[in-house]
């Protein structure tokens, strides 16, 4: 197989594409949009996808590039939670 092979081609196009800051930030707001349940979900596919001995180079860079994301996203939700819990004023949990 040559350098100048159509698949050898397309799996460095697709490699850039990753790579390329605009569509990492397109990553980033598709994944802003997720829920954490969503975003768990998400990691378990990719760890399923990471675990395949045949995977590719290129798949295992996008696999990382969005596992990355998700988890940055997740430790960001629970940030919120947490935040959101301890300003609970604690006189409104109790029963009368």
């Amino acid at each position: 197989m040559t350098f100048a092979d159509e698949g050898t081609k397309n799996q460095l196009s697709m490699s850039n594409k990753v790579t390329n800051k605009k569509n990492i930030e397109i990553l980033k707001k598709n994944i802003n949009k997720l829920s954490y349940e969503e975003s768990i979900s998400e990691l378990e596919i990719i760890l399923k996808n990471v675990q395949d001995e045949n995977i590719s180079l290129n798949k295992i860079q996008i696999n990382y590039i969005k596992g990355h994301l998700l988890l940055k996203h997740c430790e960001e939700l629970l940030q919120i939670v947490e935040q959101e819990i301890n300003e609970i004023n604690p006189e409104f949990l109790e029963l009368d």
